[in-house]
């Protein structure tokens, strides 16, 4: 059960994501240094940088939905990345997401016979 307080908690999110041509697919992998586990493939930059926003969106709220500490965005200046990187900032608010992919509840009527 969440404390009292998690409505005041943190719900924007900005973390920067390198956008990165695999050489061998042809592909554009997203990664988030700061995020194990959250990255994905896009067919080109454009479809890589649209679908980052709701990976991360996602990501975020799986994060805050088993209770694991999100943590804090990094200093890019002491990432070696190769000379043909992209690195771009992406946002993500829990409040949205947490609409699309938190619990669903349905209410429903259920009769017992007498």
């Amino acid at each position: 059960m969440r404390s009292k307080e998690w409505w005041m908690m943190k719900r924007k999110y900005v973390f920067w994501a390198i956008i990165e041509r695999d050489k061998i697919s042809g592909k554009y992998t997203v990664v988030f240094p700061d995020l194990p586990g959250c990255g994905f493939e896009g067919e080109d930059f454009i479809q890589a940088y649209y679908w980052a926003g709701p990976r991360l969106g996602f990501h975020l709220c799986m994060m805050d939905r088993e209770h694991e500490q999100i943590p804090e965005a990094s200093d890019t200046s002491g990432w070696e990345i190769s000379a043909d990187a992209v690195v771009v900032p992406v946002a993500a608010d829990l409040q949205e997401y947490g609409c699309m992919y938190g619990p669903k509840f349905a209410r429903k009527a259920i009769g017992f016979p007498s």
